[in-house]
């Protein structure tokens, strides 16, 4: 990228919370985790590049996906310390399965939108 861009702007990609939802989803998909081993796994996972999400956003985030019904929380108090272990539920997974469908579509349309970019510099550059 050229270096006359912000450090954080929208351009470069660093704006894709929107795939917190799917990302969160996928992850309890296989396994309950508390929220310390989502943001691990988050950042592992290769929509976030390796940087670790906001963690006061992904825990509002939980929240929220908890109280629209895709996921479920319960206390653990285990080895003395009280956490909160999140699961996937049946919308969750339901959820996740439309996510899937959705994205799908739209790297179709993105594949379609960067050719046309691509067209339109390359007409204008010569």
């Amino acid at each position: 990228m050229n270096s006359f861009f912000e450090p954080n702007c929208s351009c470069q990609g660093k704006y894709l919370d929107k795939m917190l939802q799917p990302a969160i989803l996928q992850i309890l998909y296989d396994e309950d985790l508390h929220g310390f081993m989502i943001i691990k796994k988050l950042s592992d996972n290769a929509m976030f590049n390796g940087m670790e999400p906001d963690r006061t956003g992904v825990y509002r985030y939980l929240r929220k996906m908890e109280t629209s019904g895709l996921l479920t929380a319960r206390r653990d108090e285990e080895r003395g310390k009280a956490r909160i272990i999140y699961s996937i539920t049946e919308e969750g997974k339901q959820c996740l399965d439309n996510w899937s469908m959705v994205l799908k579509q739209y790297i179709v349309s993105m594949v379609s939108f960067v050719k046309a970019l691509d067209d339109t510099l390359q007409r204008n550059r010569g």
